[in-house]
């Protein structure tokens, strides 16, 4: 325990330095707007071989792609659903055909529906647990085999804080989120013993993004959202277990990160 205490210390002292994007592809769900879309300029910025961008709405794909490109990185974008396997897996084969192996995958895709239990229709319910939860499942189902072939490979859970402390009016969210930490939790336990492949999951707070437009929290001005940049900035900073050093938003991953450098 003292070694863990002495060794979060020092990380927060000396940050890990950061390594080489150069030879990582990166596939980030729901990645034509928000956090995704920030996720994707952070990826870009940092030299990131190959950005793939999936989401629902073309519009927003091929505009977030367009700008990526625009910075001098390859990317490009594919419309999946996630919450629909079959469709994954057939897109996932598209990308590895097109594009190649995918090292690093940003699992962001989520939607909400902010309603109680009764006032909820209950397609909606389904498709909360289908895209925040089972489109997980099935997108690393589809690229993990190939990341641990070549014993190389990150999966990044976008999360959130109600995962572990839920609110009124989100049912479905708070639900799919905390169901998705479960998963990450047990899959990232599982690859401990797996050289070159490991898992992180991040919790940020409310953020200020167009799915959540409208919410309201109790004294905004002690505890404002978080912006998107933030968010994707501290994910792409995310490394062993500790604290972020941004407010309200924090990475979990027992495993080092293959954009940093292992910290011993």
């Amino acid at each position: 325990m003292i070694y863990l205490v002495a060794k979060a210390a020092v990380g927060l002292v000396l940050p890990a330095k950061l390594r080489d994007l150069s030879r990582e592809n990166v596939l980030i769900t729901g990645g034509g707007r928000g956090i995704g879309r920030q996720l994707a300029r952070e990826f870009a910025e940092r030299g990131a071989r190959k950005i793939v961008l999936w989401g629902r709405t073309e519009k927003c794909l091929k505009e977030t792609t367009e700008e990526i490109r625009q910075m001098g990185t390859e990317c490009h974008y594919f419309i999946c659903d996630v919450g629909n396997r079959e469709e994954v897996y057939q897109t996932a084969k598209a990308v590895r055909e097109k594009v190649g192996d995918i090292t690093i995958l940003v699992n962001n895709a989520a939607v909400v529906h902010g309603k109680s239990l009764m006032d909820s229709d209950d397609d909606a319910l389904l498709k909360s647990q289908h895209i925040n939860t089972l489109g997980q499942f099935w997108t690393t189902k589809a690229f993990l085999p190939r990341m641990l072939e070549l014993q190389n490979g990150h999966i990044v859970c976008l999360n959130s804080v109600l995962a572990l402390s839920a609110i009124p009016g989100a049912i479905d969210y708070c639900t799919s989120k905390a169901s998705a930490f479960a998963f990450m939790e047990s899959l990232t336990l599982g690859l401990l013993d797996c050289p070159g492949v490991s898992a992180t999951t991040v919790l940020p707070f409310h953020t200020s993004t167009e799915m959540f437009q409208g919410m309201r929290v109790r004294f905004p001005n002690l505890f404002p959202p978080l912006k998107p940049e933030t968010v994707a900035r501290r994910t792409r900073h995310a490394r062993k277990p500790r604290n972020l050093r941004g407010p309200r938003c924090w990475a979990h991953t027992p495993a080092p990160v293959p954009w940093h450098t292992s910290a011993g």
